[in-house]
């Protein structure tokens, strides 16, 4: 069976990874240049997703792609008091691995070269524009007129998934939040950090970890007007750095600090959230990662979720009779897990947002909201794509 994947990122370098590790043959087509026109600052890698990776034997990717472990986070509002705390001391003895933060470029090339290592073959600049489903497989025109033909086809194209925009044209379109993401890194002699630490400013939340001299940072920018698409890749960043040092003004030690040593952001992406959708596959066509499920970045497991939906499709791939069966099978693993998490990320995004009333009202119910958020996070890191069920959960 030939698997065409469409999108070269984490999850179809995963997928890639993991259906050649069961035996599969796959090719990937990517609509970007190269594999390091990736996109985005950093991102952390869950437990869970730490885990995942190993069950493919690529446990060292973390490390060679210069990833940094880090457990538990700490809140504070915008006087600098802490106000909550989500321990992570015990990680590595609960789960067995800790979360590791990473920068997502180095991530995505590693696993892009460790297929391409294996023999899978990457097409790059491949622009889909057509997909014809039939009896006896897929056929995927490309622009330029490139054909590919397959027996199936995988949507690991995103957020905006051409994917599912072509194979389901009244399918939910992904919903601007009103939310600008933006990050990156800069030299600062700032001690090392054991935990990630989240900051509610006064008039946007501000997130950073230090490491080895360096601070990772990331800020929520308010911004009502949805940006077009492309906009924000031609950001003037003097101004940009300018209205976001300002927008932190008056915030707690060391924001704005760290952002006066930042000569530039990394980039600004508009944060969307994507409803659920009614079928994740046809007969031979299925979506995984973000085309199937996005999930905010507040829930910290966009990348883990990415990997575990290709470890799983991968054996269920390897184990069903017919495509349709596997991926019936891979929806029933999947789509509980996956949409409740989505459901934790969109509820912790609400709550990033900053009013003088709801600034007093999340201080006070913080702690009360983070020991939910404990209990499912905890469901979250114990999970083991080795262990998965049949409907999604662990044995």
């Amino acid at each position: 069976m030939k698997t065409l994947i469409i999108g070269g990122g984490i999850a179809g370098s995963a997928l890639a990874l993991a259906l050649h590790k069961a035996g599969l043959a796959s090719e990937v087509a990517e609509a970007r240049p190269d594999v390091e026109d990736s996109g985005g600052a950093f991102l952390t890698l869950a437990p869970n997703g730490v885990n995942a990776l190993r069950t493919l034997g690529l446990g060292d990717v973390p490390a060679a792609a210069g990833g940094f472990e880090l457990s538990g986070i700490d809140f504070r509002n915008s006087r600098g008091r802490r106000i909550g705390e989500l321990p992570g001391e015990a990680d590595q003895e609960r789960y067995g691995a800790r979360g590791v933060v990473l920068r997502r470029a180095r991530l995505q090339a590693a696993l892009a070269e460790r297929a391409r290592a294996a023999g899978v073959p990457y097409t790059f600049d491949a622009r889909l524009e057509r997909l014809v489903e039939h009896t006896d497989g897929v056929r995927a025109v490309f622009a330029g007129g490139r054909v590919v033909d397959a027996d199936i086809v995988i949507g690991a194209d995103g957020v905006w998934s051409t994917v599912r925009r072509l194979t389901w044209p009244d399918a939910p379109t992904p919903a601007y939040t009103g939310i600008v993401d933006c990050g990156g890194w800069t030299a600062m002699p700032l001690p090392d950090t054991a935990r990630q630490q989240m900051i509610f400013g006064r008039r946007a939340f501000f997130g950073y970890s230090a490491h080895g001299g360096l601070v990772y940072w990331f800020t929520n920018v308010p911004h009502r007007r949805e940006p077009r698409r492309g906009e924000l890749d031609r950001l003037d960043q003097g101004r940009w750095m300018a209205d976001i040092r300002a927008l932190h003004d008056g915030d707690p030690d060391p924001v704005p600090a760290i952002l006066a040593a930042a000569e530039s952001s990394l980039g600004a992406w508009p944060i969307y959230d994507l409803r659920s959708l009614a079928t994740w596959h046809t007969s031979r066509i299925c979506l995984i990662g973000d085309a199937a499920h996005a999930t905010s970045p507040s829930s910290g497991q966009g990348a883990s979720l990415a990997v575990e939906d290709a470890a799983v499709l991968a054996r269920c791939l390897r184990d069903r009779a017919s495509a349709v069966a596997a991926f019936d099978d891979f929806v029933a693993r999947r789509r509980d897990r996956a949409e409740a998490i989505v459901r934790m990320g969109r509820r912790i995004g609400d709550r990033k947002v900053t009013s003088a009333v709801g600034s007093l009202f999340r201080d006070l119910m913080l702690p009360t909201f983070l020991r939910m958020g404990a209990k499912a996070g905890q469901e979250q890191y114990r999970y083991r794509v080795d262990r998965d069920g049949p409907s999604g959960g662990t044995s």
